[in-house]
């Protein structure tokens, strides 16, 4: 890593906000980096950096920083222990306002699920895995705005909160003469002037600020809260629904607008909206519960094969009508458990459902392959790879073990040449792959 403006602006927060760095989060992995790139590469004391691995002893540990007058940067996983830590993440950016910053911890979700997240009060996220200097880059956009317009944002927010919207609205100016047209500009001199009783000319400057920033939700809610206040439930509906489509996720946001139809007496549109959001409630709450049949499946899967093939059918089961294609790995797992009791035609027959859900996934059609091998069904087996590595001709780089089998299948259906070959890049990638060097010499004394 090399050191740039960015790693003194981390140590700046250090040394001159009374910074500390809370990390919650089970990945032991990122655990590990996190603390290796500020305690090692940017030189951060041990005693500035703290854990919690769950939800109470977070807020213990929040409450005791903040008695320090600590300024806290929170690393927290988008889900902790089974949980989904959305209303959390809300509550601490609505209770500590800008006293800590969030930064969200997540592997690759759907962009809905990134756009509430941000909506929640996330200063940030973080897609894991990331390199040390990625972290360091994000850290620092996180705690230290960049240039003079981020600082000017922030003296305009405090003088919010200080209860002055006149010099927050001359700090507004100041930006906006900066950068016409700043959305953020725009949103801090509708907030002023808000504040200052001068409602129509705020919605004029909310109204702007939304056309300069498409993917801004700010500015759309608070024209849905302005005209929430002046009993205009129309023109609130109109707001609301637009938030709606860029942010579909937001349960609270569903309800809103079903009891705004309420209140205009169209009872269709409001149970439309309440069905919608009770549907999304479930889902959440149905995840948290496949997450914990997810854990038990994964513990029984070695020693006790038929258990964890009962609890991942349960984890399928829970879903129904809800599968997605964040399912697909269940549905591989619970096609490797039938296998390994020998069940290869039930697995087949989990793996053909999981189709259904994503038809073009090479990943599953390799599996169908290996099941057909086992069970000897080496011309099935082979139609099936072969559509595997039409659709994903690489395949074959994810290990040495994948390379050896699709080797097996070439074998076993006669095509030799092309069995080497697979077997010469298991070797490329492991050369001392003992099961690809002894199906190379069986393979070469049969020639």
């Amino acid at each position: 890593m090399k050191n740039n403006q960015f790693d003194d602006d981390v140590r700046e927060f250090v040394l001159l906000f009374n910074g500390v760095f809370l990390i919650v989060s089970n990945d032991a992995l990122f655990n590990k980096n996190l603390r290796a790139t500020l305690l090692r590469h940017l030189s951060i004391k041990q005693e500035c950096v703290y854990n919690a691995a769950t939800v109470e002893s977070l807020h213990k540990e929040v409450k005791a920083l903040r008695s320090k007058s600590n300024k806290v940067l929170l690393f927290i996983e988008r889900e902790l222990n089974g949980r989904n830590m959305a209303d959390l993440i809300r509550y601490i950016k609505t209770d500590y306002n800008n006293e800590i910053y969030v930064v969200v911890l997540t592997t690759e979700v759907e962009r809905d699920k990134l756009v509430l997240l941000h909506e929640l009060g996330a200063d940030n996220i973080i897609t894991k895995p990331i390199s040390p200097d990625t972290l360091v880059e994000k850290i620092a956009f996180t705690v230290k705005p960049r240039g003079q317009l981020g600082e000017l944002m922030d003296q305009g927010r405090q003088s919010l909160e200080m209860g002055n919207p006149l010099e927050a609205a001359k700090i507004a100016k100041q930006v906006l003469e900066i950068k016409a047209n700043s959305p953020s500009g725009l949103l801090l001199m509708g907030d002023a002037l808000r504040e200052m009783g001068k409602r129509d000319e705020a919605l004029r400057a909310y109204t702007q600020a939304e056309k300069g920033a498409r993917l801004f939700l700010d500015p759309l809610k608070k024209i849905a809260a302005l005209h929430h206040e002046e009993g205009n439930t129309v023109e609130e509906l109109k707001f609301l629904e637009r938030l709606d489509k860029l942010s579909p996720l937001n349960v609270d946001r569903k309800v809103d607008i079903g009891a705004g139809y309420v209140k205009l007496g169209d009872n269709d549109k409001a149970k439309a909206a309440f069905d919608q959001a009770v549907r999304i409630a479930t889902k959440e709450a149905l995840d948290g519960l496949s997450r914990v049949t997810q854990l038990i499946a994964a513990r029984c899967m070695d020693a006790a094969p038929e258990l964890s093939e009962q609890y991942l059918r349960q984890t399928l089961n829970t879903r129904k009508n809800m599968l997605d294609r964040s399912d697909i790995e269940t549905f591989n797992r619970l096609g490797l458990m039938l296998r390994r009791q020998g069940k290869w035609q039930e697995a087949i027959a989990e793996y053909r459902r999981a189709l259904k859900i994503s038809p073009e996934d090479a990943g599953l059609f390799y599996n169908i392959s290996m099941a057909f091998t086992e069970g000897k069904q080496y011309i099935e087996a082979y139609q099936h790879l072969d559509r595997a590595l039409s659709l994903n001709a690489d395949l074959w780089r994810t290990n040495e073990a994948i390379c050896y089998n699709i080797a097996t299948v070439y074998r076993r259906y006669g095509k030799k040449d092309q069995a080497v070959g697979y077997l010469k890049k298991a070797l490329g990638i492991n050369p001392n792959y003992a099961k690809a060097q002894t199906l190379l010499q069986e393979i070469g004394s049969a020639i």
